[in-house]
């Protein structure tokens, strides 16, 4: 073809993009859940091949899963959030964050026990995952073990001592539990965190009233009960704290203001509440890399890999971003690295194919590119980016026999039409 490799590569990046997801994202982050619960409905319908599912095509259908549940979840419907999030669970068991948002649906349906469990799971995959800990704690004390609980808001702090929440949650668990004293340290201590928390200062308030009349007045039993039953309706609901990883709460925005740009806000936010949560910092790379923060976008992926190194899509935008921001050699070094953990992953050889072709290493490339169809013969992106590969060597014969095995499985009816038109202005050479 008549254009740069850097443009080709850019191209086989759309390519590689499922139009119906980015659609049903795009949908989600504005808050049109019942538009976006259309879309990925779409994605889980369609008819799956076995030997696609190694493809991008298994990374798609688990984030629809996924999204559906969420969209459920913003929409208060947790018995489908539920059956979505087990579906997104069959195909990735060790993701955390699945296991979490499912206890967190059993809280809200009150069946403490599966959530419990959902809870025990997401901290066998990620012990220091702050959420998960805190939700356990505040299941602990609905299923009346207060010792339970108390534990595991210790634990929460030990790895999160400034989340203010915590310190508030734990004190009012000693208050369920007469240690009023106990109550108080922690009571201060969220404030000292933040001096304009209200509920710690009325916790303060109820506790020392409630010292002040208990040898004076004759009905110290009912004062000591209507404290108890103050620190009772603390954990009457899920808390409201609770994290959303996947985007803040939709609102209007204000004038000037852009979703992405304020969803990076949150996500900044989200991760100092919860800073080993390898997802959230994953997100806010991905938005920063929408927003053209190549820079923050590789910190952000890169501080995901530290908390779980085996994450393959952080491994993968990590590459991109490096790529982004012209360290295309760090691309390619962070792509062997995923390779050598997932060998039989084609998106990684996929994607080093593409580095390797940007980097006029055309032996690399077309090595690269024929052991992602050793793994899934039906990858239309590596059909293109191979007989793009021969075209560029002069060998026509070779380009079209690639181009002929990308329109047998690519999806886009409208690049079809233009590589026909291409394979037609540029034949075979006769005997090719």
């Amino acid at each position: 073809m008549g254009r740069n490799m850097n443009h080709i590569i850019k191209k086989f990046f759309f390519l590689c993009k499922n139009n119906t997801y980015s659609q049903a994202l795009e949908q989600y982050e504005q808050g049109n859940f019942e538009k976006a619960i259309e879309g990925f409905k779409k994605i889980i319908s369609q008819p799956k091949k076995a030997d696609v599912y190694y493809n991008l095509a298994l990374f798609y259908l688990k984030e629809s899963y996924l999204h559906l549940g969420f969209a459920y979840e913003h929409l208060g419907r947790y018995e489908e959030a539920v059956k979505n999030f087990t579906a997104a669970a069959r195909i990735y068991p060790n993701y955390p964050d699945i296991h979490y948002h499912l206890g967190l649906c059993f809280c809200f349906l009150e069946e403490f026990d599966r959530a419990e469990q959902a809870f025990l799971h997401a901290l066998e995959i990620n012990p220091r995952y702050t959420a998960a800990i805190s939700l356990l704690g505040f299941t602990c004390v609905r299923l009346h073990r207060l010792n339970d609980a108390v534990d595991y808001y210790r634990k929460a702090l030990q790895i999160n001592p400034l989340y203010a929440d915590y310190h508030y949650l734990l004190g009012s668990i000693y208050g369920l539990q007469h240690r009023f004293d106990a109550a108080l340290t922690e009571f201060y201590k969220a404030l000292e965190i933040n001096s304009h928390y209200m509920e710690a200062k009325s916790g303060i308030t109820l506790i020392e009233e409630n010292q002040r009349h208990e040898y004076n007045d004759p009905h110290k039993a009912d004062l000591s009960q209507r404290l108890i039953d103050e620190f009772s309706k603390v954990f009457a609901a899920v808390p409201s704290d609770t994290v959303k990883p996947y985007g803040p709460s939709v609102r209007p925005l204000a004038e000037g203001e852009d979703i992405i740009s304020y969803t990076i806000l949150f996500y900044e936010k989200a991760v100092q509440v919860n800073p080993n949560y390898a997802d959230l910092h994953y997100h806010l790379g991905m938005y920063q890399a929408k927003k053209g923060n190549h820079r923050q976008a590789i910190e952000a992926f890169l501080k995901a890999l530290q908390i779980n190194p085996r994450y393959v899509q952080a491994m993968i935008n990590l590459a991109l971003a490096y790529n982004k921001a012209g360290e295309t050699d760090k691309s390619i070094q962070t792509l062997l690295n995923a390779v050598a953990l997932y060998p039989r992953y084609p998106d990684l050889h996929y994607y080093l194919g593409t580095f390797y072709a940007e980097k006029g290493n055309v032996s690399d490339a077309v090595e690269a590119f024929e052991k992602a169809l050793s793994i899934n013969s039906h990858y239309p992106e590596c059909h293109a980016a191979l007989a793009i590969l021969h075209e560029k060597q002069g060998r026509k014969d070779q380009a079209a026999l690639y181009w002929n095995l990308y329109l047998e499985n690519c999806p886009h009816p409208a690049w079809k039409e233009e590589i026909r038109r291409h394979i037609a202005n540029n034949p075979p050479e006769p005997g090719g």
